[in-house]
């Protein structure tokens, strides 16, 4: 698979030069492996490297792809007539499903063209603190990538070296456990070299905050299933209360209203005061996370992405409802009278909702909204009731959260209780946010979630699996140029 990736990278990522507004300048032509000693080297690839998270069409996260991936959660749904979105929908994906590719290469490009700066910014020309701050993101965009691959795929090829050896092409699998290794160490590399502000502050690059806060979320996952590792939820409160504690000195803090964090308009440029990390568009590379892909044909979308029934049943009535479900067209019409008779996801559709089904409605210049820092609030508040029980300032978030959500504040709760609360709050706060399902995941609560679904209209015949693994199988246009993946 290597061999692959690389004439990826050889191809998509070095033919666009080092540029001060980001992803938008276009191409001005290849750029050769010797420029790899310069400053301008580097950007350019460490631009590939961010393009790797969204190309239009072809390969990223910022597509409905993979939002079908996390599909198999309880708050998401995909129709029956998608027989790629069906299997994911039901925890049973073959390894020859369509959905797969756009995930994984774009994940894989992301990683390669951070490989490059890693493997040279140490010997390369240029402002030395500029320098030091490019390998800073390189480091938070190769943690980010494989720890997304390995959260979907688990055993994953793990690839560091620059470029391509013909040994390379047989390479094997990584164990989980080895992956994790290499994530910890970039990211807590990541910490060690970005600044305190944003680079050119422009919103879609890490600070040291930002890094800090996917390290919380790092450890919280390795605390559970599958490595389940000691003492690592006291790792991630500690990590996340470090966040917390400078999250509005350095300029974040929660939206008043939950409905402003998915504005979702061409006119405003949608970055919250709690995005801590999103995927930006530029004018050459939309982002087709938001739109048709999660809107209904009854208003011309593509009926791809929609919400679980049960799921919305059983939401918390308030403004945080009203702002994730979209349940009557314009004209009047309720979900259970369309095709699919199922919601869809209010924050996932680009407003307005205006009924053409066309590229239009759904390329736009949004950014794909990837961590909040409402989440590294339940993140300690998890964390902290899981190592040692829940303190005020667990309580304090937690509760500040529901606030906004106009519900009533949590007091005095057992420690399982506070748990169990925290988990169910993540479920209702990310919604259709790819979240769910690594909560899930780690968790092992698939079979649990499976059960709450509504029968009427969301089938819960989830396959039968000895060991509780959901992750999914290496696609099989890789195991076919390498049979050792298939391993």
């Amino acid at each position: 698979m290597k061999n692959i990736l690389i004439s990826a990278i050889l191809f998509g990522i070095f033919i666009i030069p080092a540029c001060s507004d980001f992803l938008d300048e276009e191409s001005k032509g290849k750029v050769d492996e010797n420029l790899l000693t310069t400053q301008e080297g580097l950007e350019a690839a460490l631009t590939g490297a961010y393009r790797g998270l969204n190309q239009p069409w072809g390969f990223g996260i910022c597509n409905g792809t993979y939002q079908q991936l996390c599909s198999g959660a309880d708050d998401m749904y995909c129709p029956t007539t998608d027989a790629n979105g069906t299997q994911l929908d039901r925890c049973n994906p073959t390894n020859s499903n369509g959905s797969f590719s756009s995930t994984w290469s774009g994940l894989y490009k992301t990683a390669l063209g951070a490989n490059r700066v890693i493997n040279n910014y140490r010997n390369c020309s240029g402002d030395a603190s500029t320098i030091k701050v490019i390998a800073g993101e390189a480091y938070f965009l190769r943690a980010f990538a494989y720890y997304t691959l390995v959260r979907l795929w688990g055993d994953i090829p793990l690839v560091t070296a620059s470029g391509y050896n013909s040994d390379d092409a047989s390479i094997g699998l990584s164990s989980e456990a080895d992956v994790y290794d290499l994530i910890e160490s970039d990211i807590t590399t990541a910490v060690s070299l970005l600044g305190d502000s944003r680079r050119n502050n422009e919103v879609g690059r890490p600070n040291k905050l930002v890094a800090k806060a996917l390290m919380a979320e790092i450890y919280l996952t390795e605390a559970g299933w599958p490595l389940k590792k000691d003492g690592y939820y006291a790792k991630a409160a500690s990590v996340a209360k470090e966040v917390l504690d400078e999250s509005s000195g350095a300029g974040f803090s929660l939206e008043g209203n939950y409905a402003s964090l998915f504005k979702n308009r061409e006119e405003d440029n949608n970055i919250t005061s709690e995005d801590l990390f999103v995927i930006p568009a530029s004018t050459t590379d939309y982002v087709v996370f938001y739109g048709a892909w999660c809107e209904p044909s009854e208003i011309g979308g593509w009926n791809v992405i929609f919400a679980e029934v049960g799921f919305m049943n059983k939401f918390p009535e308030g403004p945080r409802k009203d702002a994730t479900f979209y349940t009557v067209t314009d004209k009047g019409v309720s979900w259970q009278n369309w095709q699919h008779k199922h919601p869809c996801i209010l924050k996932l559709m680009k407003y307005p909702q205006g009924g053409q089904n066309n590229v239009a409605n759904c390329s736009s210049v949004l950014p794909a909204h990837i961590l909040r820092l409402s989440q590294t609030a339940l993140t300690y508040a998890e964390a902290k009731a899981r190592s040692d029980g829940p303190d005020a300032e667990a309580y304090s978030w937690l509760n500040k959260i529901r606030d906004r959500a106009g519900l009533p504040e949590y007091s005095g709760l057992s420690t399982s209780d506070f748990i169990n609360d925290v988990v169910q709050e993540r479920a209702w706060e990310f919604a259709g946010e790819c979240v769910r399902w690594y909560d899930l995941l780690r968790l092992e609560m698939v079979p649990e979630s499976f059960e709450g679904k509504d029968p009427e209209y969301d089938p819960s015949n989830l396959h039968s699996q000895s060991d509780n693994r959901y992750t999914f199988p290496i696609p099989s246009s890789e195991i076919l140029l390498n049979p050792n993946l298939g391993k």
